[in-house]
């Protein structure tokens, strides 16, 4: 490439990018609205005594199995089970 090549390169792309930001600014005007957005409530930071809480017990079973619970499968009592088992 020769130097006036690239003259004319560097020169077309800055008359390009001056002409598209006048253009732009004339076609999309800033325009002084201001939007209303809606904020959420904070979340209480303490849970509610469901098992003593009377508004829980219409719709919680109180004979239902609680999944926090270990539940025991079988009756060994080998802590650890696979360090003989060579």
């Amino acid at each position: 490439m020769k130097r006036r090549d690239l003259v004319l390169i560097v020169g077309a792309a800055m008359f390009a990018a001056v002409t598209s930001f006048i253009f732009a600014g004339l076609l999309f005007k800033a325009s002084a609205r201001s939007t209303s957005v809606p904020t959420a409530t904070p979340l209480p930071s303490s849970f509610p005594d469901i098992k003593n809480d009377p508004a829980y017990s219409n719709f919680l079973n109180s004979q239902a199995l609680d999944p926090a619970q270990p539940v025991p499968v079988g009756s060994s009592k080998n802590s650890s089970p696979f360090n003989n088992s060579r």
